[in-house]
């Protein structure tokens, strides 16, 4: 097999097949004419090829091209299986490839096969494809909006294409277009297509020049191109191919040419991304609820993806979008929510309003008038929709000069193209005029400032912005908040039940917040009388006491006191003092009782369960409870009740005074070391005492070094003598 036939077979295939019919062939041998089979599919589907792209519209073809075809690519071929079979030459190789041609030929979006189905359907009309079989080979093979038809480089390139498509598709699905009038064929001229009868009344091949005025496809050119490379496949879903199917033929009412429910969410994403631009303010894309509201995956192709642009037709009756019909009367307004939502409205209410009474399906049934109507995308309408043309022409015919000019006097007639010169002129005069009164009234502030006549200030105007004013030189005074409070009574001691620095309140008592005082008022007058000093203030009490009510008139800040404000306050009141000490020294008797309580918790919780006897070499502080500091008499201990000590209370209390015994001095000898500054004349030696200690511990005294009680690991009551005196060596 030559180059050139692997060629040509691979164009009007693919590599992937030319490959399978070269291996059929080499394993097949010379017997078995592979080559030659090959040979004549390209001759015959060359020929078609070329006779469609030559003519899409407007032209007839033979048939005994398409009978051609039928022989070369369905008898043929099994022809020669059954040939060489018998000398199995026939290998599995060139099955897999009969399939494989098979399955093409069947293929409903390969040009050659469906137009021959058209051309040449059968006695019986068995091979006539079906609308829905011409609509996606067209979409396949022609640029529309997924695969280059919003790749042009200008508008109208784009919009004529689409127009071709439309026509080109129209033309086709009447077979008799395709057919020379001298065949004879089982049907007439009038004869569709099965499932393209929708789209006669439509007219789109013989209304070609008016195309470019369609709304539809100026909203997919201008508006829905953009979006289409947003829209993605999904899984093994060819979104972009269904979605440019259903948009190009599917919504004009195509057989069975329903919309997948996979992809609503990319098609709605798409409108919800174009609807607000300029491009697409008459197309009335939906927003992405809207669009999902609308169910386009479940509108019948019979059916208009916008029913609500009509009512039901009856009174009280309104039509679902499953095409139920329900009595608002009996039913009630809400009978379509099990029905898909609301289609059509009462003959009474006939307009579907743009608002949602409930849900994203109930939208609102008005009369005209009362509201906007829900409106309807004319990318997904049914009907045809034609931009109108809204020009004027106006005339005007020029006066003729006159050289009489009667009793018209004196007519300046400006030069042609002098407007031009005014539109300049004027705004420029106007901006010069301004700026030399802008620049004169400037400099005259200026010359008041210097003389000292006038201060400049400045103000907001309405908009919000700050001009300069001649403002007046005089100082404002502060106003500050003032509320009067009436006193019903002024008693004898205390009479307002206040606490006072001067004029100002620190602290109030139960009379004075009675009446309404608060901390940080500050009196300005008494009885209308201007008060100073709080002598003067203490004047006006004693004058209007025998007058009530008595009406004060005060400044209220709402300042808390300050410090020294409090502490001059506590001065003056003598209780104050003794109040804290007394309250300091209950907490520090009731945290001294905790600490002793616990103290003989522990020591109850370490004592031995059974009695111990000492031996005759133990010390004393192996008796339980020897070392104990206190007397158990609490009428001289510190934690006695007596409150004799509260007068004398200083803030740093030394250590508490009492029977206080040491059983330490009963055990032992303690040396107290002498002071230098009172030194005594030394005792003969036979007047000195014998010492206590050894000899060894003869310079060791407890009083130089410090001792402490503790426990052993026995948990016996020991002495502990902390850092011992080292002796120098002699």
């Amino acid at each position: 097999m030559s180059d050139d036939t692997k060629d040509a077979f691979a164009a009007l295939f693919d590599e992937a097949f030319m490959q399978m019919m070269v291996d059929c062939q080499q394993l097949a041998g010379d017997t078995c004419d592979v080559t030659g089979l090959a040979e004549s599919m390209i001759q015959v589907g060359n020929t078609l090829k070329n006779s469609f792209e030559a003519c899409p519209m407007g032209c007839t073809h033979p048939p005994a091209n398409c009978k051609d075809f039928w022989m070369a690519f369905e008898s043929n071929p099994v022809a020669l299986r059954n040939k060489c079979a018998l000398t199995n030459n026939w290998p599995g190789v060139c099955t897999v490839f009969l399939r494989e041609l098979q399955v093409r030929v069947a293929d409903d979006t390969w040009e050659l096969p469906v137009m021959c189905r058209l051309i040449d359907p059968g006695l019986n009309l068995e091979r006539m494809p079906r609308c829905k079989v011409l609509a996606q080979m067209t979409a396949v093979n022609r640029l529309t909006l997924h695969d280059g038809g919003c790749a042009f480089s200008t508008r109208d390139e784009c919009i004529s294409n689409l127009c071709d498509v439309y026509s080109q598709f129209t033309w086709r699905m009447q077979p008799r277009n395709l057919i020379p009038e001298r065949f004879k064929m089982p049907f007439d001229d009038s004869y569709v297509i099965q499932g393209c009868e929708g789209l006669v009344p439509l007219d789109m091949y013989n209304r070609r020049d008016e195309c470019p005025k369609r709304l539809d496809i100026l909203g997919f050119c201008d508006c829905l191109c953009p979006a289409m490379p947003d829209v993605v496949m999904l899984g093994v879903t060819d979104c972009p191919t269904i979605v440019d199917e259903y948009l190009m033929f599917g919504r004009l009412g195509v057989s069975n040419m329903t919309f997948d429910s996979l992809c609503e969410t990319e098609l709605c994403d798409a409108f919800n991304t174009q609807r607000l631009k300029p491009a697409c303010r008459d197309t009335k894309l939906p927003g992405t609820m809207e669009c999902i509201g609308m169910q386009i995956p479940k509108v019948m192709p019979e059916m208009s993806p916008c029913p609500w642009r009509n009512h039901s037709g009856e009174e009280n009756i309104m039509e679902c979008l499953n095409g139920h019909r329900c009595d608002i009367v009996k039913e009630g307004w809400y009978c379509c929510e099990r029905h898909r939502g609301r289609a059509k409205c009462p003959l009474e209410l006939p307009v579907m309003c743009d608002t949602l009474c409930s849900g994203i399906t109930e939208y609102c049934c008005r009369t005209e008038g009362e509201c906007t109507p829900r409106a309807c995308p004319v990318i997904l309408q049914r009907d045809l929709v034609y931009k109108q043309d809204t020009t004027t022409s106006t005339t005007t015919t020029p006066e003729g000069r006159d050289g009489n000019l009667g009793d018209q006097g004196l007519v300046l007639r400006l030069p042609q193209g002098s407007w031009a010169w005014l539109l300049v002129l004027v705004p420029l005069t106007g901006g010069l005029v301004l700026c030399c009164y802008v620049r004169r009234r400037n400099h005259k502030v200026d010359m008041e400032q210097e003389n000292g006549d006038v201060s400049m200030g400045l103000q907001l105007d309405t908009f919000g912005f700050f001009h300069a004013y001649k403002a007046e030189n005089r100082a404002r005074e502060e106003t500050r908040p003032r509320i009067c409070i009436v006193m019903s009574e002024l008693p004898d001691t205390r009479p307002l039940g206040l606490e006072l620095v001067e004029l100002r309140v620190v602290r109030v008592h139960p009379w004075g917040k009675k009446h309404g005082w608060q901390v940080g008022d500050i009196i300005v007058d008494i009885a209308g009388q201007k008060v100073t000093t709080f002598e003067e203030l203490w004047e006006r009490i004693q004058m209007e006491r025998n007058r009530p009510p008595v009406r004060f008139t005060v400044e209220r800040w709402n300042i808390a006191t300050t410090a020294e404000e409090e502490r001059a306050a506590d001065l003056r009141d003598e209780n104050v003092a003794l109040q804290r000490k007394k309250r300091q020294l209950e907490e520090d008797r009731e945290q001294r009782s905790k600490s002793r309580v616990a103290s003989k918790t522990m020591m109850a919780s370490t004592e031995p369960s059974g009695p111990r006897t000492l031996g005759p070499n133990a010390l004393p502080g192996m008796a339980h409870g020897w070392d104990d500091e206190y007397e158990e008499d609490d009428d001289f201990s510190y934690y006695s009740d007596d409150d004799s000590r509260l007068q004398t209370f200083q803030s740093t209390s030394s250590f508490p005074t009492g029977n206080f015994k040491s059983r330490f001095t009963t055990a032992f000898q303690v040396l107290v070391k002498e002071d230098p500054k009172e030194k005594t004349p030394e005792k003969p030696d036979s007047e000195k005492p014998e010492p206590v200690f050894p000899q060894d511990l003869e310079r060791r005294t407890f009083h130089k070094d410090k001792v402490v009680f503790t426990r052993d690991v026995w948990g016996r009551s020991v002495v502990k003598v902390m850092n011992p005196t080292k002796r120098s060596p002699d």
